[in-house]
């Protein structure tokens, strides 16, 4: 039977996944605590006292900083400590609501990107705004069968954590979940619809282990299949609890 394999949520944009055995979701919402940071790669145009969507090449991010793959993660939702090992074996724990506790962390960063920082770094955040790629406040489906069916293609192995889902699935065709769109899914009794088809850029190139670009799978998804589409979007319906093992099934 379909089912729901892994949860992730990336409390930092850019910076590494929070595993998850489960979580409550709200209707109309992200997964909480899902890209509700992210770091100003010099001055942009986010205004924390009006806060709106903001383009994605403003932050710190893989499509621009391979090397931020690099940089281990954990995060504690209830202290809000996010804890950041580095290639040098140097770890680092910031709370992420106390501004006073982030200079070490940008110290770091700052030395693993080098010229690839453009000004002084700033942790931004404003409650009820995720720093996601879109402005629509929506949750990301990967189905394990078109990795592997990509992987087949390229010849490469490819981690799922590439295309940094929210919900992981298994048990469907590959590629069967492109044609979700406009229909409502059912993962265990939350209710969500799909959006849209997620189109992937440069970050999806780089290898999670090492930081660098090792696969073109923007190129590799065109040349395969037509488009450089994975996954897809979905807006939740249903407040309630999404659990590992879940089943998945379209809604009849």
């Amino acid at each position: 039977m379909p089912q729901l394999t892994a949860i992730h949520r990336f409390p930092v944009k850019g910076l590494g996944p929070d595993r998850l055995d489960f979580i409550e979701v709200s209707a109309g919402q992200t997964l909480p605590h899902d890209r509700a940071w992210a770091i100003e790669n010099g001055p942009s145009p986010f205004d924390p006292q009006a806060p709106g969507h903001v383009k994605k090449k403003h932050f710190l991010m893989l499509a621009g900083q391979a090397e931020l793959a690099r940089v281990a993660c954990a995060f504690d939702a209830h202290s809000c400590e996010f804890r950041c090992n580095f290639p040098e074996g140097k770890a680092i724990s910031v709370t992420l609501d106390r501004p006073e506790t982030h200079a070490p962390l940008f110290a770091h960063l700052e030395d693993l990107l080098g010229e690839q920082v453009r000004g002084p770094l700033r942790m931004v955040h404003a409650p009820g705004q995720a720093m996601t790629d879109i402005p629509q406040k929506q949750i990301s489906l990967i189905n394990l069968a078109s990795v592997r069916d990509l992987e087949a293609k390229t010849g490469h192995a490819i981690d799922p954590l590439r295309f940094r889902g929210n919900l992981l699935i298994d048990g469907l065709p590959a590629w069967s979940e492109i044609a979700w769109v406009g229909q409502t899914i059912r993962v265990g009794e939350i209710r969500m619809r799909a959006e849209s088809r997620i189109g992937r850029c440069a970050a999806t190139s780089v290898n999670l282990d090492t930081g660098e670009r090792d696969i073109d799978l923007p190129k590799a998804l065109f040349e395969h299949y037509g488009h450089t589409q994975c996954g897809v979007y979905l807006t939740v319906l249903d407040a309630g609890e999404l659990r590992c093992g879940d089943p998945v099934s379209l809604d009849a």
